[in-house]
């Protein structure tokens, strides 16, 4: 019940302020778990794709732990099914818990290859750490491209500006397992590249490829 009152109050200056739009709903799948890897640009992303991807699906989106030292952000986040993730121990720091609720529940989780927010709105490498996370959770992935959101909202910026907002999500599409090996890092720089690449192209843009 929290979580839809949530997603009524965000929905409003969405639409109202930022002039919120989305392309593609129909990609995020209506059963089965899946991934929505995004770029990111903005503190308004996470809530934002969380509400717009609300309608068509339950989700949940892992959020660095840090903002959960905050007493009233930490309630938000909980309420709103946030999963804390450690980005210094990776797997072990939030990865088992986003895992298993992938497994457990019907949902799509929302989260960004990119690791961090673009310092200029461009597209960044993914790190290896997402690839990692695609082959062990073996789930369909929907690419979803942000637009405006860094103009609104950027880095370091005190105070969001209205602007106009678009969520562009792709055809959902799958990342083969390594087979006869264990995964190794190479393996998890391609599988970011990949993502990386499926994201670009719906935001007709260069991918940035990690360096071999």
């Amino acid at each position: 019940m929290f979580k839809l009152f949530a997603t009524l109050i965000i929905m409003i200056p969405l639409k109202l302020y930022f002039r919120g739009k989305a392309k593609g709903l129909e990609n995020i799948p209506k059963k089965g778990s899946c991934l929505i890897l995004s770029n990111h640009v903005s503190h308004l992303d996470p809530p934002f794709i969380g509400v717009v991807a609300y309608f068509r699906k339950k989700t949940k989106f892992m959020a660095r732990d840090t903002l959960f030292n905050n007493f009233f952000l930490r309630f938000f986040l909980n309420h709103v099914g946030a999963i804390p993730l450690n980005r210094g121990t990776g797997y072990r720091g939030g990865f088992e818990k986003a895992l298993e609720a992938l497994k457990k529940y019907d949902l799509a989780l929302v989260a960004f290859p990119e690791g961090t927010r673009s310092e200029d709105g461009k597209l960044k490498q993914g790190k290896p750490g997402i690839g990692l996370f695609v082959l062990q959770a073996n789930v369909p992935i929907v690419p979803c491209h942000i637009t405006g959101a860094y103009e609104a909202f950027p880095k370091n910026s005190k105070f969001p500006k209205p602007g106009h907002i678009t969520f562009t999500f792709g055809k959902p599409f799958n990342i083969p397992p390594v087979i006869g090996r264990e995964p190794e890092k190479e393996d998890y720089k391609r599988v970011a590249d990949e993502v990386m690449r499926k994201i670009a192209e719906l935001g007709g843009v260069e991918a940035p490829i990690s360096a071999s």
